[in-house]
């Protein structure tokens, strides 16, 4: 079968295949170990940031050693997890709203 008669999918899923089975000899130092961690996570999700968030985001990712998608994710997953429990939130945010009933009953 020849490349004009296949049909589209069946191109996309070759040239995938070969994109992922494709190595460059002398790309990576022998003693880096090739890893796909994210493909058994094949949802993305788009979120639109302005220009300071991205940079505020960016630089705790920074701080924090990793890429920004997974300081995104994990943030992310660790505040559904607290509203799924039923949390009231994270720590500075307890002592916020504790702060604020003890300051307005002194008030």
């Amino acid at each position: 079968m020849s490349k004009q008669s296949k049909n589209i999918d069946e191109v996309l899923a070759e040239n995938g295949a070969a994109a992922e089975n494709c190595e460059i000899p002398g790309a990576l130092p022998e003693n880096v170990e090739v890893s796909r961690p994210n493909l058994g996570r094949p949802t993305v999700v788009s979120v639109r940031l302005s220009a300071d968030e991205y940079a505020r985001l960016q630089r705790a990712a920074e701080q924090a050693n990793l890429p920004l998608s997974t300081l995104i994710r994990i943030w992310t997953l660790d505040r559904a997890r607290v509203e799924a429990e039923g949390g009231a939130g994270s720590l500075a945010q307890r002592l916020a709203r504790l702060e604020r009933a003890v300051f307005q009953r002194s008030a």
